[in-house]
């Protein structure tokens, strides 16, 4: 969610079937020309033929735009800026989307919390048990076994977005039938009656 999307210079050579050095040398040659879109980042590994420690660099999507432009117009590059172009929208729009997600389920849950705190302020129990009421009826598992089933340390973390805006939903409607006087017998019926 915090990393801007990007590639790398292996991709970039392995796509476009050109040898890696020579994708290596034009990065070089205008590294400072690239770093005026941002800084250009890398991590640590290894090269896939000899194992060697090498830098993995990673290009935004301004960076890695220029870099392929400068490698020319043959019809496999042409195709790869129009592959990397339309990659790059497809990341942006599903990290906006997780990004809307994850704020809408903020807010369900402050909603849920205070119309549990106004509805239930004797149950010290209420918030948990509805907590995990909404997750089971967004993913068929509790937030517990949700984190052990995808090996996370939040449950959220183990959610796409489909079952982000189900969990949100889900929260919306726990809160309405509180209002509405139910108990949570009938909630649960309510809400695993329309899975």
């Amino acid at each position: 969610m915090k990393d801007e999307p990007y590639t790398t210079l292996n991709i970039i050579a392995d796509r476009l079937d050109i040898n890696f050095e020579a994708v290596r040398n034009k990065f070089y040659i205008y590294k400072d020309k690239l770093q005026m879109f941002g800084v250009v980042l890398h991590e640590n590994g290894k090269t896939p033929k000899t194992g060697r420690p090498e830098k993995i660099w990673k290009l935004n999507e301004q960076q890695a735009t220029l870099l392929i432009s400068l490698l020319g117009n043959a019809p496999k590059v042409v195709q790869f800026k129009v592959d990397l172009v339309r990659a790059f929208y497809t990341a942006k729009q599903e990290l906006d989307q997780a990004k809307l997600s994850r704020e809408l389920n903020k807010r369900a849950n402050i909603d849920l919390a205070e119309t549990i705190k106004k509805e239930l302020p004797d149950d010290k129990y209420a918030y948990s048990n509805y907590h995990q009421l909404a997750y089971k009826c967004a993913t068929g598992m509790t937030p517990k076994q949700l984190k052990k089933a995808k090996g996370v340390d939040k449950p959220e973390e183990a959610l796409d977005n489909d079952q982000k805006e189900r969990l949100e939903r889900a929260k919306q409607h726990i809160a309405l039938y509180l209002l509405d006087g139910n108990d949570y017998q009938d909630i649960k019926n309510k809400l695993l009656a329309d899975i």
